[in-house]
């Protein structure tokens, strides 16, 4: 007979083993559906992020800017004299060479002004002639005078020396030699003072030319006024150029300083670029630039920084290397890039969104899983699309170089 009997228990370790492991599986379990179903504070598109890996590399710094060109010798060319416009014979675009008629004015007054500024020459030149004629006489009268001193001295003094010997001889008496010796003695004093006379004649006579010449001159200065302004009436191309601007019609009053035309030299342009202020703290002469002229590149050199800043923007003159490709010509809008540093080894990334130079900042790191973590970066030099990375990073780390503004209140991130 069979006697049914009672199963056996296992024993208290064993079942307290089962459990601990059982405990341990579920813990993972939820961990690991805890991470799949919400792994960080909130979830983005993949699609609209994006990213840049950090690494070490040659990095070149620049800045840029929007100009146009502009012609290096410019010429505006201004009304000298109150006038009235007879003829305009060139119109903005002509190319014109040195000497080219612009404009033909016209004033009366002046036409008139230096015909009696020539009249006013021709009688001061009269006058000038008449009075050098009427010196030189004066001038031979006082050479005669001279010449008849001496010759009077020369003889009393021939007497005397004739007299010295008869006197001796008591065949002239005291009296008489006497007499002859004063005589000498004033013939002398007179020989002497036309001599006097003859050389302050002639400081004389020079004073006189002297100051008519100066009138003759000042009314060849006024004719010489008078005929420049009648020649400025006739308004010329003092270079080869293009006209820029002109903006007068037959019959137009047009008076002193005001501005008749505008002329340039198209064969030799710079680029006027306005750099942002924030970039322009490096900027200095020489540095290599290009500049996009839209047909082509060309090779350029920073010829001039403006010390001031206006509106905004620093002003910065570029010289064009080589020869100016076909559609270059003043006006035309440009873009320039200007070269600031060269760094040979520098840890970088690409620039993100908001980022600026020497400064720190927040930036999503990419781990695993796809998490971003926000972590802190010290930025420092800065081109236009990469940066340098003092700290925070390291080569190989991959970070979200887009907007992250609606991220700011999460830490971790999931990029799915």
């Amino acid at each position: 007979m069979d006697i049914p009997r009672a199963p056996a228990k296992r024993p208290i370790w064993k079942r307290r083993k089962v459990m601990i492991v059982t405990a341990s599986l579920l813990l993972t379990g939820i961990v690991i559906a805890g991470f799949n179903v919400n792994p960080a504070g909130m979830q983005v598109d993949a699609s609209g992020v994006s990213t840049s890996v950090v690494q070490r590399a040659p990095l070149i710094v620049t800045v840029q800017g929007s100009g146009v060109l502009r012609a290096q010798d410019v010429r505006l060319i201004a009304a000298q004299t109150e006038a009235r416009v007879e003829r305009v014979l060139v119109q903005p675009g002509t190319p014109v060479k040195t000497g080219t008629l612009l404009v033909q004015l016209t004033n009366p007054t002046l036409n008139r002004i230096a015909d009696e500024s020539r009249w006013g020459v021709e009688q001061a030149q009269a006058e000038l002639n008449a009075l050098r004629t009427q010196l030189d006489s004066e001038q031979l009268n006082q050479h005669a005078n001279v010449a008849r001193a001496e010759y009077a001295a020369e003889s009393a003094r021939l007497q005397v020396e004739a007299e010295a010997d008869l006197f001796k001889s008591h065949i002239v008496s005291k009296l008489t030699y006497e007499r002859s010796q004063l005589n000498l003695k004033q013939l002398d004093e007179t020989l002497n003072l036309e001599r006097e006379r003859l050389t302050k004649g002639q400081a004389n006579i020079r004073a006189q030319i002297a100051a008519r010449e100066a009138v003759v001159a000042r009314q060849r200065a006024i004719l010489q006024r008078a005929q420049d302004q009648v020649a400025a009436l006739s308004v010329t191309a003092p270079i080869d150029a293009t006209v820029e601007e002109l903006n007068l019609q037959p019959g137009q009053a047009v008076l002193p300083g005001a501005s008749l035309v505008k002329i340039a030299n198209p064969k030799e342009l710079y680029a006027e670029i306005q750099i942002p202020e924030a970039q322009g703290k490096d900027l200095a002469a020489g540095q290599a630039a290009q500049v996009d002229i839209r047909t082509a590149m060309v090779q350029a050199q920073v010829m001039r920084v403006a010390p001031t800043v206006s509106n905004g923007t620093v002003r910065v003159d570029l010289r064009l290397l080589g020869g100016l490709p076909q559609g270059a010509r003043p006006d035309l809008s440009v873009d320039g890039t200007i070269e600031v540093a060269h760094i040979d080894n520098a840890l970088q990334v690409g620039r993100p969104v908001f980022s600026q130079p020497d400064s720190q900042a927040n930036v999503y790191r990419i781990g695993r899983g796809n998490v971003a973590e926000r972590v802190n970066v010290e930025f420092g030099t800065a081109a236009v699309s990469r940066i340098v990375i003092k700290k925070g990073l390291e080569p190989g780390d991959r970070i979200v170089v887009s907007d992250t503004t609606n991220w700011r209140t999460h830490d971790r991130v999931k990029i799915r």
